[in-house]
């Protein structure tokens, strides 16, 4: 990070009375659990802080979902699986968060695999109570730009949602490990997905995090 030379304006403190980016500053990526499950509810909130719906709007196309995240023509490519191992008032299993329900609705599986399959072998992950996959449809934004870079507007949109999910999961004192270190092949079978523009991009654990002196604090 780069200093302003000498004589730069020297602006407020952000942090002084201002709940919002006081919370933002305690958002950490801690990859060690301190407790072994997490709640449903603490599940739902972080899936409705990324990509719950809150209202819509119209235009010459329809009516279009507004978001809690802004996405490119209002296209909203994507969709939240869940791979619950330890959520109190969830059976474990693999699940598809409808945004325009706000439900979980159960995805037939033949096996309940440990994370660090789908995360790169990342073994960290395996200690997590669950792992929520954020897979884009491409076909939803490509229907709408055919330019060949508007694949970067997609993968922008990952990073609105994951922020969103991590700040609720702060609020709840838990942390939200990102990772995009993704096996693809696995993921797309488990989760049904047979498309070449379905695409898994993106990918958090929800934990309680381990606060002692040795937890893996990276970020």
């Amino acid at each position: 990070m780069l200093r302003n030379p000498p004589g730069a304006i020297r602006l407020p403190d952000p942090l002084a009375g201002n709940e919002l980016l006081s919370l933002m500053a305690r958002r950490r990526t801690n990859r060690q659990a301190g407790a072994p499950t997490i709640t449903v509810r603490q599940l739902a909130d972080c899936l409705f802080a990324g990509l719950g719906l809150t209202g819509e709007t119209r235009n010459c196309v329809g009516s279009l979902p507004l978001g809690m995240t802004p996405s490119g023509g209002a296209r909203n490519p994507y969709e939240a699986y869940v791979v619950a191992r330890a959520v109190e008032g969830l059976d474990p299993g693999v699940y598809h968060y409808s945004a325009l329900d706000h439900d979980l609705g159960r995805v037939a599986a033949n096996h309940l695999p440990n994370l660090s399959e789908l995360v790169g072998g990342q073994e960290w992950a395996d200690d997590m109570p669950c792992l929520i996959l954020l897979c884009a449809r491409l076909e939803r934004t490509m229907w709408k730009y055919d330019d060949a870079n508007a694949y970067r507007v997609v993968l922008i949109e990952a990073g609105h949602i994951g922020q969103n999910i991590m700040l609720a999961a702060t609020s709840h004192g838990l942390s939200a490990c990102p990772t995009a270190a993704l096996c693809h092949s696995p993921i797309k079978r488990l989760l049904g997905l047979d498309r070449v523009t379905d695409a898994p991009v993106y990918a958090l654990t929800l934990s309680v995090p381990e606060m002692d002196g040795a937890s893996r604090t990276i970020n």
